[in-house]
């Protein structure tokens, strides 16, 4: 692992998630495209910096970060991400969801405090495959599991994601590094 680099690390954290789930669902999952979340993540997972929460984002409540991130990337529109998150306290990292702004793909994190995260991955999804998802799971979670429900998103993890879920065509803002190139 390398200890100094935060990005290195939660890549590594996502890697060890993806492991165990592959070991623990090889039976069931030996032809989806991707057998986890983590494993998703791994191949279309961007990099994002932790940047200062501007200043009229109020944070959400913890451990509604997905609820929070929907309702700011409706209300304020920003693009709805959904990935990891590495911190002091979650040496793997976590499920989590945030947004970017549009314009500079800087990250809006309505949920965490300021300074607490040390490195994202995650996958930008259109509003339009947000929307659909999220009415077909009936789950705030679009890709992984949620409060409400304890399962991720079969079909995307079965069948990959659809080529417009993601905002990539035409990309507005500056790439942020891809994982799996």
């Amino acid at each position: 692992m390398h200890h100094d680099d935060p990005l290195q690390r939660l890549v590594d954290g996502i890697a060890a998630h993806a492991g165990m789930w592959a070991s623990a669902y090889k039976t069931q999952r030996a032809d989806w495209r991707h057998p986890s979340f983590a494993a998703l993540l791994l191949t279309h997972g961007r990099s994002f910096a932790p940047g200062p929460r501007p200043a009229h984002v109020e944070p959400g409540p913890p451990g509604m970060c997905f609820a929070t991130a929907l309702t700011h990337a409706e209300q304020h529109g920003l693009i709805y991400v959904e990935g990891m998150a590495l911190t002091p306290h979650e040496p793997l990292g976590f499920d989590h969801a945030w947004c970017i702004a549009e314009a500079d793909g800087r990250v809006v994190d309505p949920t965490l405090p300021d300074g607490y995260v040390l490195a994202y991955v995650g996958v930008p999804l259109t509003p339009e495959y947000r929307r659909a998802q999220q009415a077909m799971r009936g789950c705030d979670a679009i890709l992984t599991s949620g409060r409400t429900t304890w399962t991720d998103n079969a079909t995307a993890l079965r069948e990959g994601l659809p080529a417009d879920a993601m905002p990539v065509a035409g990309w507005p803002i500056p790439a942020p590094r891809l994982l799996g190139a």
